[in-house]
């Protein structure tokens, strides 16, 4: 990595201090990086959930945005109501889209023994056509100008908790999911019943554990964790349905959870580990002559430098 730098005719000590300083230590720097681990930390936990179950959960990014057209959707119906009562379903119903786009692969898998790898991809394509024809036509700004939908009404935006930034109150939605995921996994029969069945399927039956009924339900959780990141990446950040808003959350979910070891205290600790590495790589990008694909892969090789120790680690307790 040092090399690559050296190539491109930068001090590698000066692109580590841009990198660490801009993404993670002066004030606007750590604001951004929070408003991107939001999204990162509830799609993570979603994945925590079905990785523990042994269920293989690729279809955060399709989960997400069906979440975030349900919810937009619904947008008019709720816009009337008072803000304390409209906001709640807004995000109730991302949570919805979510579940009920995890649970097709779920019932797949159930039903049929569809691999749900192959079926949560498939669905991620379906989805990011499907709300590329919705922001081209129903769901359309009034002008129809733009393939985006209208603004959300105030009422239904999540506010902001510092003034000068852009972090919202979505920050406490993902606290709480953290604080509700870790009681389901660690202190409940549920949470029991999804380790023994991603550990070893054969005693979980054994045990009067249904795995297909398993996967059904952790798929649901999991799309419902999606939903609700999506929703509150529109309420929190962008106000409106838009392409390209996921902005590869979905891929990165995977290895937030990957690098959270699947537990769920840990999430937001890598979602932010991974943001301010995206805040202090746009830093790089702009205030030095490193080529922009050059900063991917520099970013690429410190996630892989983490992802290799953390096998190494689990390796020596085995």
């Amino acid at each position: 990595m040092l090399g690559l730098i050296a190539l491109a005719g930068e001090s590698p000590l000066r692109i580590l201090a841009i990198l660490i300083g801009e993404g993670f230590l002066n004030r606007a720097g750590i604001a951004d990086s929070l408003v991107r681990s939001i999204p990162l930390t509830l799609a993570g936990l979603g994945v925590v959930l079905a990785f523990r179950a042994g269920v293989f959960n690729i279809g955060v990014e399709g989960q997400l945005l069906i979440g975030a057209a349900l919810a937009v959707a619904c947008a008019p119906i709720l816009s009337p109501l008072p803000s304390a009562l409209s906001l709640p379903l807004l995000l109730l119903a991302g949570t919805l889209g979510g579940a009920v786009w995890g649970g097709i692969a779920g019932f797949l898998k159930a039903r049929f023994g569809a691999n749900e790898i192959i079926a949560t991809i498939m669905l991620n394509y379906i989805a990011i056509q499907m709300v590329s024809w919705l922001i081209r036509g129903p769901l359309q700004e009034a002008s129809g100008i733009f393939p985006r939908s209208d603004k959300l009404a105030n009422s239904l935006r999540l506010p902001i908790l510092f003034d000068g930034t852009r972090l919202s109150a979505g920050l406490i939605v993902a606290a709480l999911a953290c604080v509700a995921v870790w009681f389901l996994v660690a202190r409940s029969r549920y949470g029991y019943a999804l380790t023994v069945t991603g550990k070893n399927p054969d005693a979980a039956r054994y045990g009067g554990i249904r795995p297909g009924v398993i996967a059904f339900s952790v798929l649901c959780l999991s799309g419902a964790l999606a939903g609700l990141a999506g929703i509150v990446e529109v309420s929190g950040l962008h106000g409106r349905l838009q392409e390209g808003f996921v902005g590869g959350i979905g891929i990165t979910a995977i290895a937030v959870a990957l690098l959270a070891r699947l537990n769920p205290i840990w999430v937001p600790v890598a979602a932010f580990g991974f943001s301010g590495l995206y805040v202090g790589s746009d830093s790089v990008a702009r205030l030095t002559e490193v080529p922009f694909p050059l900063v991917h892969v520099i970013e690429g090789m410190i996630v892989l430098a983490f992802l290799v120790l953390q096998i190494l680690t689990m390796a020596k307790e085995r």
